[in-house]
């Protein structure tokens, strides 16, 4: 039994991130705002000024809105880049999904929630709604940390970062990953937009086309699951595409259908 009152000991959370108010300090991504016709919508259907590019793909159109990087920044690719790789896409794979949306980031969503792209199943911008796969514009001044500490899944991706050619600088605590326009490149254009056409792909096959499909029972399998059906799509695609000299190929040019 404690003979002295010990000030320090009145609370076990003191000194650690438990400890008191100012949990509610911390710097945080909002999920979702109030757009300027009283929609809610998610940060990352929120684009700045931006044009609006058509496409013509085998199975359809396709629709690009791309918003100018700031100074520094690069999404690796063009829309005329994603255009051509996703018209060697088998147009079964890309039913209904003709939205590419190149978003630039904030800086505080680039160090919250980095990532290369996502897919959304359904996305609105202000004049087109439907599945969307966007791609988020990276910082090249900006080096990437990751430490030594890592699950499974994060050491296969950070061998998939070397293979795209980032040049990384290791030490006893972890990797510095620098990043350069001809890597960004190969992880968007080559990989993360295969990837989110699996995503697509998984979704179609276990939701829209069975008769009855269940979206709760799609998003209640463990996200790695879904992760580890992506890769081994976009592998095999890409794969299919390097045989056929399809990838890689040098930037085209800018497309000129452009508005906005």
């Amino acid at each position: 039994m404690r003979t002295t009152w010990r000030p320090e000991r009145r609370n076990r959370n003191t000194g650690t991130k438990a400890a008191g108010f100012k949990q509610s300090n911390k710097m945080r991504i909002p999920e979702s705002w109030l757009d300027r016709d009283g929609e809610v919508r998610e940060y990352s259907e929120r684009l700045g000024p931006h044009r609006t590019i058509e496409h013509e793909l085998p199975g359809g159109s396709l629709i690009s809105l791309y918003e100018t990087p700031r100074p520094g920044c690069t999404y690796g690719c063009s829309p005329q880049d994603v255009a051509h790789v996703l018209a060697h896409v088998p147009v079964r794979d890309l039913e209904d999904l003709n939205i590419v949306a190149f978003r630039q980031p904030t800086r505080n969503q680039e160090s919250l929630r980095p990532v290369w792209g996502r897919l959304f199943y359904h996305a609105e911008f202000e004049a087109y709604e439907g599945p969307a796969i966007i791609i988020e514009a990276t910082d090249l001044s900006r080096p990437v940390r990751w430490s030594r500490k890592m699950k499974l899944e994060f050491q296969f991706e950070l061998e998939r970062l070397r293979d795209d050619g980032h040049r990384f600088e290791e030490d006893r605590r972890g990797y510095t990953i620098h990043r350069t326009e001809s890597s960004v490149r190969h992880t968007i254009l080559y990989r993360t937009l295969l990837h989110e056409v699996g995503h697509w792909v998984d979704w179609l096959t276990k939701v829209s086309r069975p008769p009855g499909g269940d979206p709760e029972k799609y998003f209640a399998r463990p996200a790695s699951e879904r992760e580890a059906f992506a890769h081994a799509y976009a592998d095999r695609l890409a794969g299919s595409l390097r045989r056929e000299g399809v990838i890689p190929f040098p930037p085209l040019e800018p497309n000129a259908a452009a508005r906005g």
